[in-house]
């Protein structure tokens, strides 16, 4: 799992810092002024100018006069039940039978011999819920409206006291309750799935003589390796993304249960990740030829280094012994010995570097979350000189300090980003976690049932569906719509291509039609195209950040900002298709 600086944002970075308010209110505004002028354009060629702006002006004052202040909660109860009863009578419920089935489909497709099979569950199950669960919200919202208006039944709900906005309000809380049921049913099948999946025990095979180390059975297709301490206890050594508490009572050796596979960690990172290059001056690492551009390397027996700054950290946290994890990378030069890890060196140091521990050897675990820790009574250097250090009163008496890991290996690097080292202090309860995961699944649900909801107001049931997914792609894929505006992609925009395909002239080589005037009047036209998708793009929800499936997958807590950053979202996006439903069954009401 990728984490982007984006993810670290505090709600109230994201909002005031970030823009998110402002862009939100620039959007709101150009959405508002665009309704305007489409509404008063179609009253101006039904009714004239001036009569064409008194009708739109009545239909905006009504919204704050009559219908917002004399909206009566009972009745969209009402609507929202009979919402409920018609999603029921349409045998909506069959989902959750689908989901059973497919997860019993996955037990047994699911690889056992996966190296993260916890990753490897939740994954699934997060996922597969994910889109059943958007394809419920498209298809129970598009069709209702549509349905009601082609059977002539929703004008008689209007000529009664049953305003716009309840009669929207009413079908989205509908939809939403019977989404947030099967949601409910399908996450607490889902846990189960995971849970008992997952669980195992673990015989004893093998003893050392001298009673403190040995092999467990082989079991679920794996087996470990334990060391006791001089109490008895231990843990097994991790195998596929798990360990087990070992403890010795009496003379037998008793295995637990998995941990560490189902954890929500929650991470302290740092503020910020500099590097040095091979002589020793600062440098934005080095590029080794990957296309991502997500880690940056440090170059082995040499003075590069990567240094991560914490800013902060509260030492009531950390006791007797500060956790932290690893999860950088390594990239070889040399093929000719694959299977010996890289090692690295690690140490910390104050912030104006007068005072460090020692240097710790480490070898790089790939693909792997390495969990380790340093004593908060370390040995280390104060100006050059040993010396016996308390972490949090000479290294960060402020709880600042810095991490410092360089290469050791000639020829090798190491690759790392700003959130591949953190400071582990606790770990919530796994279900927890869980839980809002299905809250954020619930909120990309919510958002769909907005848009359905508000499409089926003005479109017929299949088209609505279409422009929903729509929305829907551009929220998911929209970043190949950002490639396209930021970047000057080769073969040109959408009509540049159209030439060069039937002309089988190459996107290498530029366009030449004999007619400069033809060929700047398509580029223009390109670019207009491609910023008015663009803007489309800006417009509809991103749903591949609404998506916080991997948080729960790669153990990582999902962040309270994050979470309130979503739930914004969903809110603002709800308002906003509330009031265009609202005009355009307030116009549909006119005309009836």
């Amino acid at each position: 799992m990728r984490l982007n600086p984006d993810h670290f944002w505090t709600y109230s970075e994201w909002l005031f810092q970030h823009n998110a308010l402002r862009d939100g209110a620039i959007l709101s505004v150009i959405l508002a002024l665009l309704g305007f002028v489409v509404g008063y354009i179609i009253s101006v060629v039904k009714h004239g100018p001036s009569e064409g702006f008194l009708r739109v002006s009545q239909i905006i004052g009504q919204l704050f006069t009559v219908d917002l202040p004399k909206m009566s909660f009972r009745r969209i109860f009402a609507v929202a039940k009979l919402a409920v009863k018609e999603s029921i009578r349409k045998k909506i419920l069959v989902l959750i039978a689908i989901f059973i089935v497919a997860m019993m489909f996955a037990g047994w497709y699911l690889d056992p011999n996966a190296d993260y099979p916890a990753r490897l569950y939740l994954s699934f199950v997060l996922t597969a819920t994910n889109y059943l669960v958007l394809l419920l919200g498209l298809f129970i919202s598009c069709f209702s409206i549509p349905a009601d208006i082609k059977s002539r039944t929703i004008y008689t709900i209007t000529t009664k006291p049953v305003r716009p906005l309840e009669i929207f309000l009413g079908r989205v809380f509908g939809f939403a309750a019977i989404g947030t049921l099967i949601l409910g049913i399908m996450g607490l099948l889902s846990y189960i799935f995971v849970v008992r999946g997952l669980d195992h025990d673990h015989g004893v095979e093998s003893i050392d003589p001298s009673g403190r180390s040995g092999e467990t059975s082989f079991d679920n297709r794996h087996r470990h390796t334990y060391t006791l301490n001089s109490e008895g206890r231990g843990t097994t050594n991790e195998v596929k993304g798990h360990r087990h508490i070992v403890t010795k009572v009496g003379d037998k050796v008793v295995v637990g249960g998995p941990i560490d596979d189902l954890t929500a960690r929650i991470p302290i990172y740092a503020k910020g990740l500099s590097f040095t290059g091979r002589d020793g001056e600062i440098n934005e690492g080095y590029n080794v030829g990957y296309m991502s551009e997500y880690q940056k390397y440090i170059e082995g027996d040499s003075l590069s280094r990567a240094v991560w700054r914490f800013e902060g950290v509260d030492k009531s946290l950390f006791k007797d012994v500060m956790l932290y994890d690893l999860t950088i990378s390594a990239f070889r030069t040399y093929k000719g010995d694959i299977v010996t890890p890289v090692g690295g060196l690690i140490h910390f140091r104050s912030i104006d570097g007068k005072v460090k521990s020692e240097d710790e050897p480490f070898k790089v675990k790939e693909f792997q979350v390495d969990r380790r820790s340093v004593r908060t009574k370390l040995k280390g250097f104060i100006e050059d000189r040993p010396a016996d250090l308390d972490f949090f009163k000479d290294i960060a008496p402020d709880g600042n300090f810095e991490v410092v890991i360089r290469c050791q290996d000639r020829g090798q690097y190491l690759g790392m980003a700003a959130a591949d080292i953190y400071l582990r202090p606790a770990d919530l309860q796994f279900w927890w976690n869980f839980v809002k995961g299905y809250i954020s699944i619930w909120l990309q649900m919510f958002i769909v049932i907005c848009f359905g909801v508000m499409f089926s107001t003005f479109l017929s049931g299949p088209v609505a569906v279409i422009a929903t997914v729509a929305a829907l792609v551009l929220g998911f894929f929209g970043f190949f719509v950002d490639d396209l505006v930021e970047t000057t992609s080769k073969g040109g925009g959408p009509i540049e291509s159209l030439i060069r395909l039937p002309t089988q002239m190459g996107s290498q080589i530029d366009l030449d039609l004999g007619n400069e005037a033809l060929q700047t009047g398509i580029l223009m036209v390109d670019r207009g195209i491609l910023a008015a998708v663009s803007q489309l793009r800006n417009a509809v929800p991103n749903f591949s950040q609404l998506d916080t499936a991997n948080f729960v997958a790669y153990g990582y807590n999902l962040f309270g900002g994050l979470l309130a950053r979503h739930l914004t979202i969903a809110f603002g996006y709800f308002v906003l298709t509330a009031l265009v439903s609202y005009f355009f069954l307030k116009t549909r009401e006119m005309a009836a």
